[in-house]
């Protein structure tokens, strides 16, 4: 059984390059971005615009597949006022006992936030950061992987715009817990990133913003919290690093 679903504001794009079925995407000549065991990312352009097809090899069938979680994440965020890359189009595919899967997404505007701040610390980005982490966390959600990576800058439009969406959660309102995981992974990133320095400035631009989304973000027990969850992910991140070395 195989099912497919297209975004019709790009069916004329998916027709011209003969995308009509499950397969056609499959199948679809594309460079290699990134793989890992289960899954790959590749790259096309079609019309003069990029796309990343993210193919999943092996699924669960007793699980909802991150490729479905993403498509579906996407519209919900983008009709909540987020920014996310447009959703192109999403199959599945049942297999005996195991799914694969795809999700196509027109690339990111702008750049990664990461590299933005690598480069010069930028308080205005810091400001559209924190207003997206907040709006999104009251809105009762929680990415999982909440790393800089993840975030795109555009600074003409003052837009944050939020990438790989495959763990998404969504609840009626606020969850500490999910909270701090995403807080803890913002800021891993932000101590990886910055200098002390910047660092500071980071966290006072950020916590003046974000906790007007979410009040009880700066409070000491919660703040205590999190940076406990901040040093583990450290400590993991750290025994990855060596075993690979």
């Amino acid at each position: 059984m195989k099912r497919l679903q297209t975004n019709p504001a790009f069916g004329q794009i998916l027709a011209r390059a003969s995308l009509f079925t499950f397969d056609d995407f499959w199948s679809l000549r594309s460079q290699p971005f990134k793989k890992k065991p289960t899954r790959e990312i590749r790259w096309v352009k079609l019309d003069g615009r990029g796309f990343f097809l993210k193919k999943y090899f092996k699924l669960p069938y007793w699980r909802r597949g991150e490729a479905e979680v993403e498509w579906g994440g996407a519209f919900k965020l983008l009709k909540m006022g987020f920014s996310t890359p447009l959703p192109v189009a999403f199959g599945l595919e049942a297999r005996l006992l195991a799914v694969r899967g795809f999700t196509m997404f027109q690339e990111a505007p702008g750049r990664r936030v990461e590299d933005w701040l690598r480069e010069r610390f930028d308080p205005e980005l810091v400001f559209h950061l924190a207003r997206v982490a907040g709006r999104f966390h009251a809105a009762g959600f929680s990415h999982q992987d909440f790393y800089f990576c993840h975030f795109f800058w555009e600074p003409q439009e003052k837009r944050v715009t939020i990438i790989d969406l495959g763990r998404l959660r969504h609840s009626s309102s606020p969850r500490k817990r999910w909270v701090i995981k995403d807080l803890a992974e913002l800021f891993y990133s932000a101590r990886q990133t910055l200098s002390a320095e910047d660092l500071d400035s980071f966290k006072n631009i950020f916590w003046s913003e974000y906790k007007n989304w979410i009040p009880w973000a700066t409070e000491r027990g919660f703040l205590k919290r999190l940076e406990g969850k901040i040093k583990r992910i450290a400590q993991h991140d750290a025994k990855l690093k060596a075993r690979s070395s």
